[in-house]
């Protein structure tokens, strides 16, 4: 047993995120990630952000397949985690998502690091279930893409 795990108090993973979600000095996009973001696992949301960031660059970059991949992000009946960080960001413009992803990983990989080297609290997950609650839908592999995906990324 490390001396961090045997004589300091559990950390709080979640502190990062709660203060980001009421920070009003930060947008109201990022805010909402982050909010969604708490209780999920450290690896769990870390890599869940990265697979989404991936795919939207992918997107915005013109890599043939990216929406078929995101077809299948949006389409998988786990949980609703990634859904819900897709959705609070969609229709805000490609650069801006990736930005705003590429901010949230950044809290992720730093609360993971936490997790990996200190006691930690268990976090309490926001999902009772680790499948989708109600309907998913169901996307062909070549979607339309709407007006905010105009610009691509270099």
């Amino acid at each position: 047993m490390t001396f961090a795990q045997e004589h300091l108090e559990p950390i709080d993973l979640d502190i990062v995120l709660t203060d980001a979600s009421t920070d009003a000095a930060i947008r109201p996009e990022r805010r909402a990630i982050a909010a969604l973001s708490i209780g999920v696992g450290a690896n769990d949301a870390f890599y869940s952000v990265l697979e989404l960031e991936d795919v939207l660059s992918s997107i915005a970059k013109g890599i043939p397949g990216g929406r078929a991949r995101l077809s299948t992000v949006l389409g998988n009946r786990c949980d609703d985690y990634q859904r819900a960080i897709y959705y609070a960001l969609a229709g805000r413009g490609a650069t801006a998502m990736i930005e705003d992803l590429v901010w949230l990983l950044e809290v992720l990989g730093a609360r993971g690091t936490v997790d990996a080297d200190h006691p930690v609290k268990a976090p309490i997950s926001p999902y009772v279930s680790s499948q989708a609650d109600g309907p998913v839908g169901v996307f062909p592999e070549e979607f339309a893409l709407g007006p905010s995906w105009q610009t691509k990324l270099d």
